[in-house]
């Protein structure tokens, strides 16, 4: 594949403009739900079909497609080929990839640089008289809700702390207010998470054993699973500071928002990665028109990663603040080198986002 087609299927990724796309092409239907793979899943009809899951996207940069009953694995290119165009194989796919391309571009309003593509011109953008039309329709997709669970799943582990990261700044009183605990089964620490209304919807865990594949491959894992790209960690407990602070700090994991709540930042909330999703942007535009949102990453996104994900906001102040100084190492979260720190890299590194 070109490096054209593999940077469009990353942009339309981290920009989060799939669901944009299947609407366009006329799919309905289109939701969020959690993929079997781990990836969270985007889920449409195709035009013409009974069937509300016969487009299956997954969200990861590959953007590997499912067609169900259709016979067809492949990717969006794949999708946008068989809806356009009836491709129905990988040769029939890469004979329209030109077409499919510009597509897509046209469809998204992305600049069209074509390499590496047979020498063909481009179709008449058939749809140019509906775009008024389009642009003026709200665009709204129904969210899968995590299910909740019961609040005595909770018994089964020992909800006291970790004293470890009493020594990485999260204090005791603060990892008891967030249900800190241990699960004995697994070895990890766990992070009971919520969703917007505060019901218990999943539980996370830290693996803290010996075991050094676990250590280098899933230090990370869900105990009890849940969709993270349909929650905002800490929402629950934030809102409330967020609405009196008229602003709110969004940082990638749960301990860096732990560790600001015990500094008695509290207006924070985690995406828990480093991609905000579709359903994120809409939690956090659901907060309010005067709430600043303000971003912070860990230490090693290049500022066009992180300008990426924030074009998917519109119609609020939108902050980032951005280590150009090198204040931290690789892989470091802003609360890394403590209060004092964290307090000047964000009086001297905030950037205002122009869209």
């Amino acid at each position: 594949m070109s490096d054209s087609l593999k940077l469009l299927k990353e942009r339309i990724y981290d920009e989060g403009t799939i669901g944009q796309l299947l609407e366009e092409l006329g799919c309905l239907d289109i939701k969020i739900k959690s993929g079997r793979s781990g990836d969270d899943l985007v889920t449409a009809r195709l035009p013409g079909s009974k069937n509300p899951r016969g487009a299956q996207i997954y969200l990861n940069e590959t953007l590997h497609t499912e067609l169900v009953g259709e016979g067809i694995s492949g990717d969006i290119y794949a999708l946008v080929g068989f809806v356009l165009y009836e491709c129905k194989n990988f040769d029939e796919v890469r004979s329209k990839l030109y077409q499919i391309k510009t597509y897509i571009c046209n469809s998204l309003g992305y600049e069209h640089t074509e390499t590496n593509f047979p020498n063909e011109k481009p179709k008449t953008d058939w749809n140019w008289w509906l775009r008024d039309i389009q642009k003026q329709r709200p665009k709204i997709y129904e969210v899968t809700s995590n299910p909740v669970l019961d609040d005595r799943v909770l018994n089964e582990f020992i909800l006291d702390g970790w004293y470890d990261w009493i020594g990485e700044g999260i204090d005791v009183h603060t990892q008891r207010e967030f249900g800190i605990g241990y699960h004995l089964p697994t070895n990890r620490v766990s992070i009971p998470i919520h969703n917007s209304m505060g019901k218990l919807i999943g539980v996370k865990g830290r693996y803290v054993g010996q075991d050094k594949e676990l250590l280098a491959h899933k230090k990370y894992s869900y105990i009890y699973p849940c969709s993270k790209a349909i929650e905002l960690f800490n929402l629950h407990r934030s809102r409330a500071h967020i609405q009196d602070k008229k602003k709110v700090y969004i940082v990638e994991g749960a301990k860096t928002a732990m560790t600001l709540w015990g500094w008695g930042i509290k207006n924070s909330v985690s995406i828990e990665g480093d991609r905000l999703s579709p359903v994120q942007v809409k939690l956090l535009k659901d907060l309010g028109i005067d709430i600043d949102l303000v971003f912070l990453w860990d230490k090693g996104k290049d500022e066009e990663f992180v300008l990426n994900q924030l074009r998917q906001i519109k119609g609020r102040r939108v902050y980032y603040v951005y280590d150009n100084k090198d204040i931290f190492a690789d892989k470091m979260s802003p609360v890394d080198k403590g209060k004092e720190q964290f307090n000047t890299f964000l009086d001297d590194c905030i950037c205002t986002f122009s869209k």
